[in-house]
């Protein structure tokens, strides 16, 4: 089973669609006045934003090469490719 990355980008849609619906759950309930509805919904979209801009850092950093096992040994010989040979009768003015 292979492991998929973290796909920021849902994540981020998750958290806003969720922020919301619970907006919306709070401004029909009446649990807040508009001015804490407002810095709730203006501090959610801050931290989704914070959040963009490091996942963009984070990916967007250099990563060290592998090295893989068969790096540690000698090279063969280089193949050879059917372009590579010259023939003559395939060239006949070489």
């Amino acid at each position: 089973m292979n492991r998929h990355p973290f796909r920021w980008g849902s994540f981020g849609s998750a958290l806003f669609f969720l922020a919301a619906i619970g907006q919306w759950a709070v401004w029909r309930e009446d649990l807040l006045t508009p001015r804490q509805l407002s810095l709730t919904a203006a501090s959610v979209l801050i931290v989704l934003g914070v959040l963009g801009v490091a996942a963009t850092l984070w990916q967007s950093r250099p990563t060290p090469p592998r090295q893989s096992p068969a790096a540690d040994h000698t090279p063969g010989p280089a193949p050879t490719y059917e372009g590579d040979s010259h023939d003559q009768a395939a060239h006949p003015n070489a």
